[in-house]
């Protein structure tokens, strides 16, 4: 039972704070994860979303849940590893911080459990949404205001696309620090914004 980006049971899994991981891999897939399990099938991308996730745990780029041992008098304990409690299926991870862990890859996928607003978005011939290309020539317009405000930005009448990311790419570099997913997520679409000043003609950019 694949979930359309439109269909109704993502409304429930919004009340959701927070999900396990074989439902994180089920639905960025789009896969309801109920149905998954009673067919005993998976999607060709399956296995490397789940180990792409593991990893971001293991690597403290995800926060998660702890649910612990549940013992007779009522008491909880937690403080195993979380390669025991990914072995055990005994975590849960924050739905916000899942959010912004996909917002800092380097590849653009929003699948849409975690990101309504990608819901009914139409897509552009070349895949992407609305909404990312919007983003985009909004930083394609804070770049052409850059050049219009400082002539070292400029070639002849035009924003001097390298100049311009030459300067973007120093700062970010700053602003990052050691957080090298999100510097890439960040300079690729730069570059794509960088892209549509190169398409526009001078005399009317947007």
């Amino acid at each position: 039972m694949r979930l359309p980006n439109n269909d109704g049971c993502l409304k429930y899994w919004d009340l959701a704070k927070s999900v396990r991981i074989d439902a994180a891999v089920a639905l960025w897939c789009g896969v309801e994860p109920g149905e998954l399990k009673k067919l005993g099938f998976q999607t060709s991308c399956m296995d490397a979303k789940r180990a792409a996730i593991e990893d971001a745990l293991l690597d403290k780029r995800l926060d998660y849940i702890d649910e612990g041992v549940q013992f007779p008098n009522g008491k909880v304990w937690e403080g195993c590893s979380v390669s025991e409690l990914i072995q055990k299926d005994r975590l849960r991870i924050p739905k916000a911080s899942l959010r912004r862990w996909f917002l800092d890859m380097p590849i653009s996928d929003r699948p849409s459990f975690l990101f309504e607003e990608e819901r009914r978005q139409p897509l552009l011939p070349d895949g992407s949404s609305v909404t990312e290309m919007n983003t985009t020539k909004a930083l394609a317009i804070m770049a052409w205001m850059l050049a219009e405000a400082k002539p070292v930005y400029k070639i002849s009448e035009r924003p001097n696309s390298s100049a311009i990311g030459k300067t973007v790419e120093e700062l970010a570099r700053k602003v990052f620090g050691e957080d090298e997913r999100g510097f890439a997520s960040f300079n690729k679409r730069i570059s794509a914004a960088l892209n549509i000043l190169d398409e526009y003609p001078k005399e009317y950019p947007f």
